[in-house]
């Protein structure tokens, strides 16, 4: 007589080969979806660079688009002028945090850019 498989082993290696699958399944999902969001983060925090200069600290609190903060370097692509026409952030500035503890005085003030993803940035002063 010869050996063979019975139905019942057939059915649980097809149930534990199924949840193997969709269990990777689920995993490439969720990698996908962190690469997706770390892409977009990263492309927000080059975007957010804009609102570092220090016409930013006249806007404490305040929603600007990033032509208003870069106006006086005369941009003539017209494309380029409506991207930053379009790309907006909250500004919040924390001034004068305290330095007392430094070895080198300086001024340092923090600048909160609000976004989908948030960021604070340092400035210091000598």
């Amino acid at each position: 007589m010869r050996k063979a498989f019975t139905i019942i082993e057939i059915i649980v290696s097809v149930v534990i080969i199924a949840i193997v699958t969709l269990t990777l399944a689920k995993i490439n999902q969720q990698n996908a979806s962190m690469v997706e969001y770390i892409s977009n983060r990263n492309k927000n925090e080059l975007t957010n660079t804009l609102f570092l200069t220090k016409e930013a600290f006249k806007y404490n609190k305040s929603k600007k688009d990033a032509y208003t903060l870069l106006h006086g370097m005369n941009i003539k692509n017209s494309k380029v002028r409506e991207y930053l026409k379009k790309t907006e952030r909250k500004i919040f500035i924390q001034k004068d945090i305290a330095t007392e503890k430094m070895v080198v005085p300086v001024r340092l003030n923090a600048i909160m850019i609000k976004s989908k993803f948030s960021t604070r940035y340092y400035r210091i002063e000598p």
